[in-house]
């Protein structure tokens, strides 16, 4: 049973997320040969000022 985890800054929208989970799930099940029923998909949304990227916070 996969558990993907994606951590990502806040303001994705929910069509986004639909998305990407269901090209992530295609791609599993396609590569591990495992129903879709199988995968489970986390999404983490973080604010911008708790994500730091060359020394900078996303916020700033």
């Amino acid at each position: 049973m996969p558990i993907i985890t994606i951590q990502m800054s806040e303001g994705k929208t929910i069509e986004q997320k639909r998305t990407v989970a269901a090209e992530i799930t295609k791609t599993i099940t396609d590569t591990f040969g495992v129903e879709p029923s199988a995968i489970t998909i986390l999404f983490h949304e973080l604010p911008r000022d708790n994500i730091a990227k060359s020394g900078k916070l996303l916020s700033d």
